[in-house]
């Protein structure tokens, strides 16, 4: 498709974005059912000890209900005592799993030996007696005992607050001057061709209906198009109507408003100066506009009624799953008289299924970025006005709008950031653009940003979340590969189904997910149109680098970032500051609870792999012999990536340690970009692991 996208240059509502409480339920899911598991006789467990985990489990069950309860309400409408108890259910959940880990682990390596070296157990000393468990299970028991009754203390499960959500930032853009939209002229004359309304002459009294879906990312400008071919075309209709359906619709008062409006026109074509037409009119209109008490089924009958024999133009706007349009389309009335419904949506799959309907001739219309005029002209509007920008800033400038990608909501918020500084120097935009992607911002027009995404972010699964959350532990315009990410998530148990399920192929489902969600972008599509690779937009990891901060998800140390005042909070941790240290403070010897360890080719140093007793995931982009010491100790240890730049003056091979094949967990061994002669004898011992794979 051609370019079609549009945005406006005013100002943009303010919104607040809060910390969400998913990752803690995300958390729970994971644990449970190896709660479950250790409940089966393969673990032995005392009767105390089975007791114990038995009510573990089920408080955490219903901690769990609680928690995707309220992680459905719009964030600032949570109680900050709902947000406390969410961050210490995540806390303890993950203390809980590192410490059921360990015990598995422990007994799964009590009958070989395979967890030895040179004699020496690497398990974790507190485990080796089953007795240990049973009086960790005890100390547990009281610790969720004690979240319990949190919980009944302060009515976790019942307190939202009635406050109203912050105002929709979208809004504005429905009322905007026409004058004042960049690019809008071009993508409106497409979208009205693709309509066919040019032209139809008399043929349009036995045209199907037509349906155009207009998608993409939030933000896009999805809604200024739309709304803009409506005006153009909505004078050319006997009714006409726009609706917003949003994330949690309510289906009765969008019937009841597609109704008042299109008989609304109605009346206001076929009134004359009759007393009589007008008092009937006011009484209809009167009638109408109070369907409290009407059923569903009465709406869609009027509507259908009203339409029957006129020709008509709807637009529905955000809608962001089928089960809304099924019930929509049931007022739209077939009489062939060339009606044209106008949809937006953000997902893919929900504009092909609403465009496949035997009722309509449906069109699924893909937004596209601004091109670089346009996305020149919109962000030195916001800034500077009329006037053009100083030639000193230049060249930082097109840096900044080259982050940006020609996506209107980003080129709008980096744009409003600037525009509330004091001054405009060189040295502040250098700083914003450094900033990009490191959730570090957090003025009004970011946060809107964050507003808008938190919206699709919401609309996700719990799992699909964090699946998203795991993709800000890489650096900026980073390709990932779509195999070597799946055996990530499921190395991290973020991939979860059923016993008999295919792990990889849900993991290849959530990646499709993803992509037809917007939420990233699919980079080295082969001829299938598969997509073996992918990228975040850069304003996108700004937004899910600031969530994962808020809820302890990934922690990056890049040199801006103090060490974080708790380490115990660290889970998953990204190395990529290009000066001195890697962030780490020399006293630090152990972070007991990081799964995942990825360490840039941009970091100079890193810390020993003895302080990550639980580490699942392990990447080293600049591997050498001396940062992989001791990664045979890493006895829970799932994916093991190693990969080195090439230097002319530094070009060392690297030795695996012989006891390798001690780590019996390893799923995923990637050696493919590291330069290494020879594989100790032990990694034969890797073959006895189900799911094993060795990619070089």
């Amino acid at each position: 498709h051609k370019q079609c996208t549009s945005y406006w240059r005013g100002k943009k509502v303010g919104g607040k974005m809060e910390v969400v409480v998913s990752a803690s339920a995300g958390v729970l899911e994971a644990l449970l059912p190896k709660l479950a598991k250790m409940l089966t006789d393969e673990y032995k467990l005392h009767k105390g000890a089975k007791e114990g985990v038995q009510y573990i489990r089920d408080e955490l069950e219903s901690m769990e209900a609680a928690l995707a309860k309220v992680s459905e309400v719009p964030p600032d409408l949570l109680d900050k005592q709902v947000k406390l108890w969410a961050t210490k259910v995540r806390k303890m959940s993950y203390n809980i799993e590192d410490t059921i880990d360990s015990f598995m682990v422990s007994s799964s390596g009590s009958s070989t030996a395979c967890c030895c070296v040179g004699g020496k157990s690497l398990l974790p000393r507190t485990y080796k007696a089953r007795g240990d468990i049973a009086a960790e299970i005890e100390r547990i028991k009281k610790e969720v005992e004690e979240v319990s009754k949190r919980r009944e203390r302060y009515k976790v499960d019942s307190i939202v607050a009635p406050a109203p959500s912050a105002s929709d930032p979208r809004l504005l853009a429905l009322y905007e001057d026409e004058a004042k939209l960049v690019g809008i002229d071009q993508s409106r004359e497409e979208i009205i061709k693709l309509l066919s309304m040019e032209g139809e002459g008399e043929g349009a009294s036995e045209q199907k209906l037509k349906l155009i879906s207009i998608v993409g990312p939030g933000g896009m400008g999805k809604t200024t198009l739309a709304n803009a071919v409506y005006q153009k075309l909505e004078g050319k209709f006997e009714c006409t109507a726009f609706v917003s359906v949003s994330l949690q619709p309510n289906m009765k008062n969008i019937l009841s408003s597609i109704l008042r409006q299109v008989t609304s026109k109605i009346k206001d074509d076929e009134v004359d100066n009759d007393k009589n037409k007008r008092v009937r009119r006011q009484e209809s209109q009167k009638h109408y506009g109070n369907t409290e008490t009407w059923s569903e089924k009465e709406i869609i009958d009027k509507i259908r009624h009203a339409l029957e024999k006129r020709r008509y133009l709807i637009l529905i706007d955000d809608i962001w799953d089928e089960k809304p349009w099924k019930l929509i389309k049931c007022v739209l009335a077939e009489n062939k008289l060339g009606n044209k419904v106008i949809m937006t949506t953000r997902n893919v799959d929900v504009a092909r299924s609403c465009c496949s309907s035997d009722k309509v001739d449906g069109i699924v219309h893909e937004l596209q970025p601004l091109s670089d005029c346009d996305s020149e002209q919109l962000f030195y509007y916001k800034i500077f006005g009329n006037y053009g920008c100083p030639a000193e800033l230049k060249v930082v400038s097109q840096k900044i709008l080259e982050k940006c990608e020609g996506w209107p909501l980003g080129i709008i918020a980096i744009a409003s950031l600037l525009a509330n500084k004091p001054t405009q120097t060189k040295d502040q935009w250098c700083s914003v653009y450094n900033s990009i992607s490191t959730g570090l911002e957090n003025n009004h027009g970011v946060k809107d940003m964050r507003l808008i995404l938190s919206l699709s972010y919401r609309d996700m699964p719990l799992q699909l979340r964090a699946c998203l959350l795991y993709l800000s532990i890489f650096p900026e315009d980073q390709i990932i590969g779509r195999d070597d990410l799946i055996r990530r998530w499921i190395a991290e148990d973020l991939v979860r189904g059923r016993q008999d399920d295919n792990l990889y192929e849900l993991g290849d489902k959530y990646f499709n997910e993803l992509i037809n969600r917007s939420m990233i972008q699919p980079t080295d599509v082969d001829a299938f149109g598969r997509a073996q690779a992918c990228k975040v937009h850069d304003l996108v990891l700004e937004f899910i680098t600031f969530l994962s901060a808020e809820e302890d998800f990934v922690t990056i140390l890049n040199g801006q970032q103090p060490f974080p005042p708790q380490p115990d909070s660290i889970h998953r941790l990204s190395l990529r500051n290009s000066k001195g240290e890697h962030g780490i403070p020399q006293a630090t010897k152990r972070l007991p609870h990081v799964r995942t360890l990825f360490v840039s080719s941009r970091a100079n140093s890193m810390p020993p792999l003895s302080i990550f007793p639980v580490l699942r995931v392990l990447e080293l982009e600049q591997c050498t012999r001396r940062n992989i010491r001791g990664v045979e100790i890493l006895v829970h240890l799932r994916y093991l990536r190693l990969s080195q730049a090439y230097h002319y003056y530094y070009d060392v091979c690297i030795k695996l340690p012989e006891e390798i094949g001690n780590l019996q967990f390893l799923q995923t061994l990637d050696l493919k970009e590291a330069r290494i002669k020879e594989l100790p004898s032990t990694v034969v011992h890797l073959r006895l692991f189900t799911g094993f794979h060795v990619a070089g």
